[in-house]
């Protein structure tokens, strides 16, 4: 009986504990909130990132949450490049990223990050943002409708003018479209050719010969219907994947989703140049997703923080991303992989962008 009593003894210890400190384990993790303003579909590979995050990490855990306007910063904000000037504008609400590696002695060197990307979230010298999901301008053109057209399908235009002529020859509904009109046409035509919009003292300077010239031409396609517009964001992007469209200057990441729907034969080079233009091409331009640490949070969710901020800078996170998601990889581990023979084929695009924004 005293046995029985022993043991009745411990399950009701053991019940009572558990109800007093139910599943301590679980508690153990620190949640941060991670706020973005990404739709349905741009959000899936950042879900699919958080839960890889999420399943390897024993004490912390990242939630996703949509950002409210105007509203406070959370721990870890995902700034897209429609508001990534937004961000820049206001750095003391923000805690930079370079000093809370370091404050949190996680191993980074900001230099390690090419330099076009790492410029563009840099603050009185120093990195305030992760630029996770950078992207460039890039050409793809459909190769099978190329040959329904008599023209050799590994041949896409180099210039401007060759993309005139081979607009005229295709027997396609959309001879060529862009997506990204602005950002494409204005801001990375003109850096391609060595006339940026903004001079080096802060200038704007877009009515230079450079860009009259393109947009009365890219105006006379649309007329003529060598030249087909959807609209002002990445409208063009589904057209081109669906097989619409035979030619597409667009961000390099839509390569994932030529890549999911393998719908056609597809290439991928760089911007045309301006065929008088001496010196071209110089560099395109990279902008995109970044992630900023908000000010005004304790220890331990900082500590976290930079748990996952390291986390997104491994080789094989950062191979992931920009396999999967079509992003610029970000560190020389990452770019060393990028062109290994294993995923040389797969990543040409992320290769092929990274290459142009590094051109001096």
């Amino acid at each position: 009986m005293l046995q029985a009593a022993s043991s009745a003894f411990v399950r009701r210890s053991s019940l009572l504990l558990a109800l007093l400190f139910p599943m301590a384990g679980a508690f153990a993790k620190t949640e941060l909130t991670l706020a973005h303003q990404l739709d349905a579909p741009t959000e899936r590979e950042l879900v699919e990132l958080v839960s890889r995050f999420n399943s390897s990490s024993k004490d912390v855990e990242v939630r996703l949450v949509q950002r409210a306007p105007n509203g406070k910063p959370a721990v870890l904000n995902l700034a897209t490049r429609a508001d990534l000037a937004q961000y820049l504008g206001k750095p003391d609400a923000y805690v930079p990223v370079e000093k809370l590696l370091a404050d949190n002695k996680i191993k980074f060197n900001p230099k390690t990050i090419a330099d076009p990307l790492r410029n563009s979230v840099t603050v009185k010298g120093q990195v305030q943002a992760l630029p996770v999901a950078f992207t460039t301008p890039l050409l793809f053109w459909n190769k099978d409708l190329f040959r329904e057209s008599g023209l050799d399908p590994n041949k896409p235009p180099k210039t401007w003018e060759e993309l005139q002529d081979i607009s005229g020859k295709l027997k396609a509904r959309c001879s060529y479209t862009t997506s990204w009109p602005v950002w494409v046409h204005i801001d990375n035509v003109s850096a391609w050719a060595g006339s940026p919009t903004v001079t080096n003292d802060g200038k704007l300077a877009f009515n230079s010969l450079i860009q009259v010239r393109h947009l009365a031409r890219l105006t006379s396609w649309y007329k003529t219907e060598y030249f087909t517009s959807f609209g002002y964001k990445n409208e063009a992007d589904a057209h081109f994947v669906n097989g619409e469209c035979a030619m597409i200057t667009t961000n390099g990441e839509m390569v994932a989703e030529l890549q999911a729907t393998d719908k056609f034969s597809y290439g991928v080079t760089s911007l045309p140049v301006i065929d008088d233009n001496a010196g071209a091409p110089f560099n395109t331009l990279a902008s995109g997703g970044a992630i900023w640490v908000g000010q005004g949070f304790g220890a331990n969710e900082y500590k976290a923080a930079a748990k996952f901020l390291e986390y997104a800078l491994t080789p094989q996170t950062q191979l992931v991303i920009a396999r999967q998601a079509g992003f610029l990889p970000l560190t020389p581990a990452a770019q060393a992989g990028a062109q290994s023979k294993l995923l040389r084929d797969d990543l040409k695009a992320q290769d092929l962008g990274l290459a142009n924004v590094m051109k001096p």
